[in-house]
């Protein structure tokens, strides 16, 4: 019996060896180190099948994984990792339809996966220098996201402006202590709010206000990650050890 495969798209990956590329539209030339694609071949083939450039070489297809945003963004400031993502998404209980305020856009990393796990639902993400937004701004289109609304501008100076009350509220920014007071009267009731800072003094300040404005149910942790290194004599850790930074998450109740 014939495998079953299905039918492509968008976003998808093509790749060669180790060199791999999101694809998002099905129209036009793609422009690879290995040639030129003409994508609307893509519309007749499968995951798994080969396309090839206009000098032969082959590239293969597979469906997009959300773990690409990482892979092939754009990086300007240093992103937040997928780790410290993962926690985000796990500790506040993302769901689609949700509303989010997402505070230093930076190269867009965490607003991609905010978005993607929150369909039918909206991200603003606000960024204050507008080389960052732009870069930010490739991205989101790279990946195919709409339900994105990037702003530039300072957050301080936004603030009485929205309209909305948001489900989630992460800030990645300096003066991140300052918003707090901000960030509580824009969240939903039972709403989240989720301070990443790398560095260890400055997330126990966050921990106390948060806790002196009334946040519930606060969390403080770093979460590091260690690689294994494995051989025939037996499986050890490597020597370095992935640390990125702090999250203190903490919840509106009253």
């Amino acid at each position: 019996m014939k495998e079953f495969k299905p039918k492509i798209k968008l976003p998808a990956v093509i790749f060669s060896g180790r060199i791999s590329y999101i694809i998002n539209s099905f129209e036009g030339e793609f422009h690879t180190h290995k040639g030129v694609i003409d994508l609307s071949q893509l519309k007749n083939l499968e995951y798994g099948d080969e396309i090839k450039t206009h000098l032969g070489y082959p590239f293969k297809i597979r469906p997009f994984s959300t773990s690409d945003f990482f892979k092939h963004f754009r990086k300007g400031p240093t992103p937040i990792m997928p780790k410290d993502i993962g926690a985000i998404i796990a500790y506040t209980g993302l769901r689609p339809g949700s509303s989010i305020l997402d505070s230093g856009t930076g190269s867009g990393v965490l607003a991609a996966y905010l978005a993607y796990f929150n369909r039918d639902g909206i991200v603003v993400t606000v960024e204050k220098r507008p080389e960052f937004a732009k870069i930010a701004k490739k991205n989101f289109e790279l990946a195919g996201l709409d339900n994105i609304l990037p702003v530039i501008g300072d957050i301080f100076d936004l603030a009485d402006a929205f309209r909305i009350k948001f489900d989630l509220i992460t800030l990645d920014m300096k003066n991140d202590v300052e918003f707090i007071p901000l960030a509580k009267n824009l969240l939903k009731q039972t709403g989240y709010l989720v301070v990443y800072n790398p560095y260890m003094d400055a997330t126990r300040e966050v921990y106390f206000e948060m806790q002196r404005h009334g946040f519930e149910e606060l969390q403080s942790f770093q979460l590091a990650r260690i690689d294994l290194e494995h051989k025939r004599v037996g499986t050890r850790p490597f020597v370095r050890i992935w640390h990125t930074g702090f999250l203190v998450i903490g919840r509106k109740i009253s």
